[in-house]
């Protein structure tokens, strides 16, 4: 594995929205055990929204945070636990505390793209706990690079030792991804991650795009598994990084735990359809995929119609219950 390139595997997080939160602790307990012979270099594990996610708003899961965190942390006794969380959904007494007693060793702090102020709490607890924590920007492409750059160095103020740009919609191109990770390695002065989705089928370029660029943390997920047309699927960048010929047995433990989520999860792949294509043009949050299906469905209307309404009220993710509204106000027109 390339020392410079640290692979964080979010198969056991974004990978449970494609699962509609359902995944097992005892899948997880199961995918942590083949990651831990590998490089990865860290693994995230938890509801699709993250610590406190589980909700009727956003999705019930069919396990506890505590669950799936203590099934993967029992088989991955040397390697990396991570979770995702946004304030508001995750708070620092009921989530965040219990997972730094777990034994959690990266924490990611989130917020839309310009409203980094809310991680500040959360960000700063950690900080002082003297646990690794990272700053998220979700829905990057929302915002110009000069405002991502301004929100990025709020995140490292309150003590982020790393920025990831997430790419929540699967809307960028190289070009973009470029620009905004040079802006951000040339301003903040700490790592940078990126965080692809395969929406438009440029995950893998713009992950390479980004490296080229300077970013030093790339999200992976096993086969892609992840919401919308998936993630930056993992076997896929280990071999854009020729990584079959400079250590084909690491190559060989990526594909392992490829052929684990296939055999586990063969009706759950993502797969790239009119439906993520319409959501990564128009750059609305890709985890509304299940219910947009659904409401379209239920109300009789296109799924693009649903989509441009929901990209034309400028929706993000936490905003799953104005899909109903939508939907329900174009079937009374």
């Amino acid at each position: 594995m390339s020392e410079k390139i640290k692979f964080y595997d979010v198969s056991l997080r974004d990978g449970n929205h494609a699962l509609r939160h359902q995944l097992p602790a005892d899948f997880a307990k199961r995918y942590a055990a083949l990651s831990s012979r590998s490089q990865t270099w860290a693994l995230e594990v938890g509801h699709g929204n993250g610590l406190g996610g589980s909700s009727h708003l956003v999705g019930k899961s069919a396990e506890t945070d505590h669950s799936l965190l203590q099934a993967a942390r029992s088989s991955l006794p040397d390697g990396r636990l991570a979770v995702h969380l946004i304030p508001g959904f995750a708070t620092i007494s009921r989530d965040v505390n219990p997972a730094v007693q777990l034994g959690v060793d990266v924490f990611r702090v989130a917020a839309h793209a310009s409203e980094a102020d809310v991680c500040q709490s959360h960000i700063e607890h950690l900080a002082a706990l003297d646990v690794a924590v990272h700053g998220v920007l979700m829905m990057s492409h929302t915002v110009s690079w000069e405002t991502l750059v301004a929100q990025a160095l709020k995140l490292v103020e309150f003590g982020a030792r790393a920025v990831v740009i997430m790419d929540s919609a699967g809307h960028y191109r190289p070009n973009d991804v470029a620009s905004r990770v040079r802006a951000l390695v040339d301003a903040t002065g700490v790592e940078i991650g990126f965080h692809a989705h395969n929406n438009l089928g440029m995950a893998t370029a713009n992950a390479l795009a980004a490296i080229g660029s300077g970013a030093s943390i790339i999200d992976v997920s096993s086969r892609g598994l992840g919401a919308g047309a998936g993630n930056l699927p993992f076997e896929l960048i280990a071999l854009a990084m020729r990584l079959d010929k400079t250590d084909p047995t690491e190559l060989k433990k990526i594909l392992n735990l490829a052929d684990l989520v296939t055999e586990s999860f063969s009706d759950f792949m993502p797969q790239i359809s009119a439906s993520s294509i319409r959501s990564g043009l128009l750059g609305v949050f890709s985890g509304y995929a299940p219910q947009i299906s659904q409401l379209s469905e239920e109300f009789g209307i296109s799924a693009e119609r649903l989509w441009v309404s929901a990209a034309s009220r400028n929706l993000v993710a936490g905003q799953e219950s104005m899909l109903r509204e939508i939907a329900a106000d174009l079937a009374n027109l």
